[in-house]
């Protein structure tokens, strides 16, 4: 079930010892590529887009009532708390054993999941328009729980296909996915609650068209953008930025969060409903800053997703707070600014968890799981927390101090950081080593999953090894089995060490073998070895 090798299985093109795919060089003519253009080249990945949209919908319409209301309570963080856990099990699995789950593994998870998000979803309509005694707290707590587990699972599926991509394409993909999602929940809220289940579900099922269509185009590394400066994908001239700046970044996301927990139940923990026009006003201000972010990304403004989405999340915060004090008996007006910093949330989140995936050596789950624990989990902590502790949601100024403080602790830790980067940036070569020594060591950089001392010479040359036998598989269309012989083989392994490394028989590997030399013509181990240095990167 679970692959025992130490390399994070790059996606072909993308090979471990190589710079990342923002590091690669573009042409200069792409300098002066307009918006439009850039868009249009990402076409490719329009079905993964809109696959990790249709899973985003789905739990949105299930667990969080199409934001009818700011969020459904205990219905959402609740339940996502419980979700988390469960997935927590399987983040300690990664984390022990230190293993990657295999393309057949993550592709049955991604089908039993998109199954289990569907199935929650009909058995909640179920439940609204079936028997009243069959709708009870529980039976509805477990539906939810079932479709924020399943929405999970699926979005981490989703965001693995666009591993090793560049900084734009990581915008692009994020946001594209969230500017379609928010118009697929919108649509929702005209539907009766049970009617909505069902429609949710069917969007749900499309993903499976989504996962065979995607499955037919280029993967996101292969998309060439220009390299974006001062970005979490430009890693310059040492990895010690980048790890500091990757693993600060995340205990800045996390305080952030636990104040847009306390928002989404401003003052005394109940759910805000929303008016049609605040809800209405609530789609077109976070459809903007989708469209904003990606053209001014685009269009390489070098501190959009660092100085600039930190700035505008905390902004959207303080509105946040002054609406709900300025309009007290209309607290959907400040539920505008709350919901779209949690759907910026979403986008950045989604972004970072890119980012960890295209860095990290760790299996892609390990990331996705941890970004989900690290800002949902503390989001619904605070949530919780305000729900049922009745000394902060009773006292209007203890948690407008509270709020206000995680707001000005999330923007020091952030902007400190970025600073910090700059700093380093600045320091000569020779003085990087005892500090690049202790940030390799530091236990915040080693639990993310950012350390790579751990890494020896061979395992290096089997990850990269196993890129080259990719990128022969693509080439002579190799199956998955012949790619996997195909790169044990060519390290100099007999046949009898790859059949035992693959749970196979060696009359299977040395047939496995013999077709490889059909398929490629070639008639050696050497002459695949020069095919591979000649013709792959």
């Amino acid at each position: 079930m679970i692959g025992k090798t130490n390399q994070s299985s790059p996606s072909p093109l993308c090979a471990p010892n190589q710079k990342t795919p923002s590091e690669k060089a573009t042409p200069a003519s792409e300098q002066s590529e307009n918006v439009g253009a850039i868009i249009a080249r990402h076409k490719p990945l329009a079905w993964s887009i809109l696959g990790l949209a249709l899973c985003r919908a789905g739990l949105i319409v299930g667990s969080y009532g199409s934001y009818r209301h700011s969020d459904e309570g205990i219905y959402s963080d609740g339940v996502m708390l419980v979700a988390l856990a469960v997935l927590a099990v399987l983040w300690l699995l990664i984390a022990i054993t230190k293993c990657h789950l295999s393309r057949q593994v993550v592709r049955r998870i991604a089908f039993a999941s998109i199954i289990l998000e569907a199935f929650s979803l009909t058995m909640a309509g179920a439940l609204v328009i079936g028997p009243p005694e069959m709708n009870v707290v529980g039976n509805h707590f477990l539906a939810s729980t079932f479709c924020t587990l399943g929405g999970l699972a699926c979005m981490s599926y989703w965001l693995r296909r666009a591993r090793d991509c560049t900084a734009i394409t990581a915008v692009i993909y994020s946001f594209g996915a969230l500017f379609v999602s928010e118009l697929l929940i919108f649509t929702s809220i005209f539907m009766e609650n049970g009617i909505s289940y069902f429609y949710a579900a069917v969007l749900v099922l499309l993903q499976f068209p989504c996962m065979l269509l995607a499955r037919t185009k280029p993967l996101a590394c292969d998309i060439k953008t220009l390299s974006n400066k001062g970005d979490f994908f430009n890693f310059t001239k040492n990895t010690m930025t980048s790890k500091a700046f990757l693993a600060t970044i995340c205990v800045s996301i996390g305080v952030l969060a636990c104040a847009d927990g306390f928002l989404r139940g401003y003052p005394d923990g109940s759910s805000i409903a929303f008016q049609p026009t605040t809800r209405l006003a609530d789609l077109v201000l976070i459809l903007a800053f989708c469209i904003a972010i990606i053209v001014f990304t685009c269009r390489q403004h070098h501190r959009v997703m660092t100085v600039g989405i930190f700035v505008t999340m905390e902004a959207l915060a303080c509105i946040a707070l002054l609406c709900y004090s300025a309009w007290p008996d209309a607290l959907d007006i400040g539920a505008i600014f709350t919901t779209n910093l949690n759907a910026l949330l979403v986008g950045f989140s989604w972004y970072i968890i890119l980012a960890f995936m295209s860095y990290g050596w760790r299996c892609p789950y390990y990331y996705a799981i941890a970004g989900w624990i690290v800002w949902l989990g503390c989001r619904g902590i605070a949530r919780i927390t305000l729900i049922n502790v009745t000394a902060v949601s009773q006292n209007d100024l203890l948690m407008l101090a509270a709020v206000f403080t995680m707001i000005v602790i999330s923007t020091q830790v952030a902007f400190v950081n970025f600073l910090n980067v700059r700093k380093f940036e600045a320091v000569p070569e020779e003085e990087l080593t005892h500090q690049q020594k202790a940030v390799q060591t530091s236990p915040v950089v080693k639990i993310m999953g950012l350390d790579d001392h751990h890494e020896s010479l061979a395992d290096v040359r089997q990850a990269t090894m196993r890129h080259n036998a990719e990128e022969v598989g693509k080439q002579f269309l190799l199956s998955e089995r012949e790619v996997e012989v195909l790169s044990l083989y060519a390290l100099g392994w007999t046949q009898k060490r790859v059949a035992e490394e693959l749970f196979i028989s060696p009359g299977t590997a040395h047939a496995h073998i013999k077709r490889i030399y059909a398929k490629t013509g070639l008639h050696s181990r050497q002459e695949i070895l020069d095919y591979m240095e000649k013709y792959t990167s």
